[in-house]
């Protein structure tokens, strides 16, 4: 299992009066006349398991004013034939005039499917986060910026064996001034489909621009998927199914330990739990629905669909 940081900033600016039509930070009419106060930049300058996309001396930004119905999204690869679980995201956002002391309130936060290159389908949301920790790390428009970390639920998200999959991170966030935000974008180093943008006037979705990448910093662990091997595959069994009674039984060809990782339909983790001689897998506790089951024993793995009455 490798330790990743993948680096994810989001310089959001606000200023004490800003125009609702305003989305660029450049639109604000500050001066660029930035100051670091911290370095943010990621010492790992190839993370193992995904990107590392610089701040270009915060060059610029989308809005993604909550309460103006705005969101920006940034998109990551995760590898062939491995699981990223997602543990943080850390976000810088220029918040409020420079000494004012205006943060952030809160952050939603939504995962995406790729769709031909732009989000696609929504796979899972976190809705008004309060971070984690917030510090000024500098100015830079007339505005202070603030490391924003967003501790958030352990995620996974797969990759499949016969090809890496892309997915998206939307945030849309408010000051607690109310005041308009920017999430920093780079127009250096873009990797990736670029940035998506929804501007929030209704009905439009998002708009990629391919000559911008926002500038993020995610913490994860990426895990090598285990091997499969069909006969275990075909082999290994689960009953009843669907289950209707709180109790699962597993039977498999092999000997030994049985490891069962439990996922929902939004990739999280709701069950890990390593069974040694009563094969049973208590499931009294989930709501009704349909779960993927990853059962290991023996250095192989396999993954059954498991439906709960």
């Amino acid at each position: 299992m490798k330790r990743i940081i993948l680096l994810l900033v989001a310089v959001v600016l606000t200023a004490p009066v800003l125009a609702q039509m305003e989305t660029y930070v450049t639109e604000t009419g500050g001066e660029n006349n930035p100051v670091v106060y911290i370095d943010v930049s990621n010492p790992e300058t190839n993370p193992p398991c995904g990107v590392n996309i610089s701040s270009n001396a915060f060059e610029n930004g989308k809005s993604c004013t909550h309460s103006l119905d705005r969101m920006v999204a940034n998109d990551f690869t995760v590898r062939q034939g491995e699981d990223l679980m997602l543990e943080s995201i850390t976000v810088n956002v220029f918040i409020g005039a420079t000494g004012s002391g205006v943060n952030a309130s809160f952050v939603d936060v939504y995962y995406y499917n790729d769709s031909n290159g732009e989000p696609g389908s929504i796979i899972g949301s976190e809705l008004n986060v309060y971070p984690y920790s917030q510090v000024v790390i500098g100015t830079n428009f007339g505005f202070d910026i603030w490391q924003i970390e967003l501790d958030v639920p352990d995620r996974v998200f797969i990759g499949p064996n016969s090809a890496s999959k892309t997915y998206w991170i939307g945030i849309s966030m408010e000051a607690t001034d109310g005041s308009n935000l920017f999430w920093e974008n780079t127009t250096v180093g873009l990797v990736g489909s670029g940035e998506a943008y929804d501007d929030g006037m209704g009905g439009g979705g998002y708009e990629i621009d391919s000559t911008l990448d926002g500038v993020y910093f995610i913490t994860a662990e990426c895990e090598t998927r285990l091997g499969v091997d069909d006969n275990f595959a075909n082999s290994v069994q689960i009953y009843p199914n669907p289950a209707a009674d709180g109790i699962v039984h597993i039977t498999s060809p092999f000997s030994g330990e049985i490891h069962l990782v439990l996922y929902d339909v939004v990739g999280k983790k709701v069950i890990e739990t390593v069974l040694e001689s009563d094969n049973r897998l208590d499931v009294s506790t989930l709501n009704t629905g349909v779960y993927m089951l990853q059962i290991t024993q023996d250095g192989v793995s396999a993954i059954k669909k498991l439906a709960i009455k």
